[in-house]
């Protein structure tokens, strides 16, 4: 007999959003991580629209305590050399937030312990195993654990079966970035501006300080140039860009993958979450509210099989497969409005899309 109803692999936000989610419906949950303490790294923004799922998990009072950056103002230099300026007036669910990633993940770990989540962390799955009623996973540290369900949160490099679930591969999106420090008047302006050979992205963080990174493609002259030079070097001689990142570096440059990947997302006995399903490309500003969104629906999933629901699984798949049309419109509308560099292999790569099997 399975020794608990749910294993969740990962602990970010899809993952605790996934036990939170679980939790709450009674059932017995183990959530497993690779960390010990969640760290910084690159994601740093959620929007207004991630208040009401945050309240649903029962982690709105925490986040709303930990001091967020809230977000008012967003501008882009996209399709046009004039910079467009949007508002949170215009949004009805008001200003994002640039977040203390660190902060944020240890909070909604907390309120998973607090609901009766078991964490089990630092430890890896080094495997798995089908049986009669669930799943028994082995971890690195020797335990064993027999649950009756599994969601795989553990992002885009997630080796939970891995060998049978297909991927589909948009592009080869990769990302140089780095902090430095602000101003004393710290701008809250969240901004990206399009150039030959890619784009640019920079938002405050909570103590003075801001991200600044450059996408382009991993086979681009570009990505050397400005890993070698610092993005924050570069970003300073740029019009627009220069304004907003005048600080010194206080942080090495890191190179991370930030292309968009999808997965198969659905089978007997199990779900994925999060990157674990769908990585999206960073320019849609919506990879960690998909994380918490998709999570909340594996959690409910999870209920539901238990349950004896037996099309579960199946409507959970028809979902993700939903989420990933919507955004493949969106992608390539996004991309098409930049029509400046045309002929520049970044941008002519990506009108029309076209997914590759991976």
């Amino acid at each position: 007999m399975p020794q608990i109803d749910v294993a969740v692999i990962g602990a970010g936000p899809a993952g605790c959003a996934a036990a939170l989610t679980a939790a709450g419906a009674g059932l017995a949950v183990t959530l497993l991580d690779s960390v010990a303490v969640p760290g910084w790294r690159i994601g740093d923004s959620l929007p207004g629209a991630a208040a009401r799922v945050l309240r649903e998990i029962g982690a709105w009072e925490r986040f709303a305590r930990a001091g967020h950056l809230p977000a008012p103002l967003k501008v882009s230099r996209w399709g046009a050399d004039e910079a467009v300026a949007l508002d949170a007036f215009r949004d009805p669910d008001g200003a994002g937030w640039c977040l203390d990633r660190p902060r944020f993940e240890a909070d909604l770990r907390d309120g998973a312990r607090e609901r009766g989540v078991r964490l089990h962390s630092p430890v890896t799955v080094r495997g798995y195993r089908r049986e009669a009623d669930g799943w028994e996973l082995t971890c690195g540290d020797g335990s064993v654990i027999r649950a009756g369900f599994v969601i795989d949160c553990g992002g885009a490099r997630s080796g939970f079966l891995r060998r049978e679930r297909g991927r589909v591969v948009l592009d080869r999106l990769a990302c140089v970035y780095q902090r430095v420090r602000s101003r004393p008047e710290q701008d809250r302006t969240i901004y990206t501006q399009a150039v030959p050979d890619g784009w640019w992205y920079t938002a405050p963080l909570p103590g003075r300080g801001r991200i600044v990174a450059f996408h382009t493609d991993r086979d681009l002259p570009a990505l050397r140039d400005v890993r070698q030079r610092g993005p924050a070097r570069v970003a300073s001689s740029l019009p627009g860009l220069g304004g907003l990142v005048d600080g010194e570096p206080e942080a090495a440059v890191r190179v991370g993958t930030a292309y968009t990947v999808a997965r198969s997302g659905a089978g007997a006995g199990w779900v994925a979450a999060g990157d674990s399903a769908i990585s999206l490309d960073p320019l849609s500003s919506q990879g960690m509210f998909n994380a918490l969104v998709t999570g909340v629906d594996a959690g409910r999933t999870a209920g539901a099989v238990l349950a004896g629901e037996d099309d579960a699984v199946a409507g959970y798949g028809e979902r993700l497969g939903r989420i990933w049309q919507a955004y493949l419109r969106h992608h390539g509308m996004y991309y098409g409005m930049e029509r400046r560099w045309a002929a520049a292999p970044f941008w002519s790569r990506r009108v029309p899309v076209r997914g590759s099997a991976g």
